[in-house]
């Protein structure tokens, strides 16, 4: 995911907050196409605009912070990162690659010291307030939902509003006008597992990164991840809400999948298929737990949809994984 990739994670994410993101983009004079063709430049001086416009029409100076709350992780980087085996293996991961992906050296830096780990954030000083705040939000968020807890977020620039709204959000002490943007977490986090671990994928994805810049990622796996984001917080999938997440209408989403051969139901039964597969196999979770986990009401759904994957009921997929 290129810079430009991760500004377009910050555009569509206005419509989680009640906005139209192509409304916003045409009163900020920015092309209102742009949410949907990746082909449009976007750098930051028109984030900036639009973020700007963003926060006058809802008046709420901490936007970046808030969006950062209600989108899930996307693109290429945050994939790679969060297929890693460990919390430190996923920070690690991200740094190590995103000096490629967003085109500047030592853009993050995670470095340990004494019992503690500091994740920093390298970017332009003019860099919109919001830009900064939500991408330190959505790391904050990300380490708590998988396991690990920031200690302490630092700001290089003054609050934009009470600084308890911003230890609301971030759930830790939170400083300001510090040398740095930086996230402390206690180093003893490193060692946590990921629930979204696979070995598999990362090798792939981290292979590829390094052949040459990756693809544009397809609508289809943009929408797997916020599914798996979903699931993960213990909601179905809803069409209409998660395309309220990618940035568009529940009808805009059907049609470009349909322009990639896809529809809505084959992708969640594909992250459905994975997910479960991964439960059953690597968790002592009962079966009714793994329903619930994989989104199904009740164990005799996911019993059947379980036999059309695998041909086998899910107890004696696990019996045959643990005799091999």
């Amino acid at each position: 995911m290129s810079l430009d990739g991760a500004f377009r994670v910050i555009l569509s994410g206005l419509a989680a907050v009640g906005l139209e993101p192509e409304a916003v983009c045409s009163a900020a004079g920015v092309d209102p196409r742009t949410p949907q063709d990746a082909t449009l430049p976007f750098g930051p001086a028109a984030l900036a605009r639009v973020l700007a416009e963003a926060e006058r029409t809802t008046r709420d100076p901490l936007l970046g912070l808030h969006i950062a709350e209600h989108v899930p992780a996307r693109g290429v980087l945050a994939y790679l990162a969060r297929a890693q085996g460990t919390v430190g293996d996923g920070l690690r991961a991200f740094a190590r690659f995103a000096a490629d992906a967003w085109g500047a050296d030592d853009v993050v830096q995670v470095a340990e010291r004494d019992a503690h780990a500091v994740v920093e954030l390298r970017v332009d000083p003019a860099l919109s307030r919001h830009i900064v705040e939500f991408l330190m939000a959505r790391t904050a968020i990300l380490l708590r939902r998988s396991g690990a807890s920031a200690a302490e977020v630092g700001f290089q620039h003054a609050p934009g509003a009470a600084p308890r709204e911003y230890e609301h959000v971030l759930r830790c002490t939170v400083r300001f006008r510090q040398p740095t943007n930086c996230l402390t977490l206690h180093a003893e986090d490193l060692a946590r597992p990921l629930r979204t671990a696979n070995p598999e994928a990362a090798a792939a994805l981290a292979a590829g990164m390094t052949r040459a810049p990756a693809p544009t990622t397809t609508v289809a796996a943009r929408l797997a991840a916020v599914i798996d984001d979903a699931l993960a917080r213990g909601e179905r999938p809803d069409r209409e809400v998660l395309a309220r997440t990618l940035g568009m209408s529940g009808r805009t989403l059907a049609r470009r999948l349909a322009a990639e051969s896809e529809q809505f139901s084959d992708v969640v039964d594909r992250v459905r298929r994975r997910l479960a597969e991964r439960l059953i196999a690597e968790t002592g979770f009962d079966v009714g737990e793994i329903a619930d986990r994989v989104g199904f009401a009740d164990p005799a759904a996911f019993g059947k949809a379980f036999r059309r994957w695998f041909g086998v009921s899910p107890s004696s997929f696990r019996a045959r994984r643990s005799a091999g």
